[in-house]
């Protein structure tokens, strides 16, 4: 059985992390790994304000950059997933038979003082496997390019 990572991406420095260290830790077992970039549609008033197409192939341009920017000689498979949904039901559906699941978490906490996110949160409290936080550097964020039709 191969060990299994699957690690939410989404352009930020956290997530960056996060993918890098679940490269490493697939190497170091000889495990593969699933980087999944969960989106949903803007909610705005005006109805077909986003195309729905565009903005699901701006985030598969997004979550490929990303995983690029990790990409080593190392030997690992790394397999990558669009989701377009609620993004901690995403992640937790897509780890449910894997041994690990990862996400990147900011350096500074959340206005409201939280320690952890709206999605940390749920995943830690309802995935079947391991959840492990990789504190990101503070930094830039990829960027997501949409055009607003």
């Amino acid at each position: 059985m191969t060990y299994e990572i699957v690690v939410g991406v989404d352009g930020s420095a956290a997530s960056v992390a996060a993918l890098r260290w679940s490269m490493d830790q697939a190497a170091s077992r000889g495990g593969e790994v699933t980087a999944l970039l969960a989106w949903q549609l803007p909610h705005i008033s005006m109805p077909g304000a986003f195309d729905r197409d565009e903005l699901a192939q701006a985030y598969q341009d997004l979550l490929v950059r990303t995983v690029r920017t990790v990409e080593r000689a190392l030997e690992v498979p790394v397999r990558t997933m669009l989701a377009e949904g609620d993004p901690a039901r995403a992640l937790v559906a897509a780890a449910r038979e894997a041994d690990a699941l990862v996400l990147g978490i900011r350096s500074r906490t959340a206005p409201a003082g939280l320690p952890l996110g709206a999605v940390s949160q749920a995943c830690g409290a309802t995935a079947a496997c391991p959840v492990v936080l990789i504190k990101g550097p503070d930094g830039p964020n990829l960027a997501l390019a949409a055009r607003v039709t």
